[in-house]
């Protein structure tokens, strides 16, 4: 039996699951992701891109405050 504490349902629009489904076999190609493995490794890039984004933006704010002195 699954632990009910590992794992969360969510609810998606149907627009927005058959997106989901298309996107299960474009992000590994050669191989089909489930629904729910698709969205973990979408979010964990997602994820990344942000705080990329925002190691950026510190190292630019840094930047300025130096340039300001």
């Amino acid at each position: 039996m699954t632990c009910k504490f590992n794992y969360r349902g969510i609810s998606l629009k149907n627009k927005t699951y058959s997106d989901l489904e298309q996107l299960s076999t474009q992000i590994e190609p050669g191989e089909k992701l489930s629904q729910a493995k698709t969205v973990d490794v979408m979010v964990k890039k997602f994820k990344s891109l942000l705080s990329n984004e925002e190691e950026t933006n510190d190292k630019k704010n840094y930047t300025k405050e130096i340039s300001k002195r």
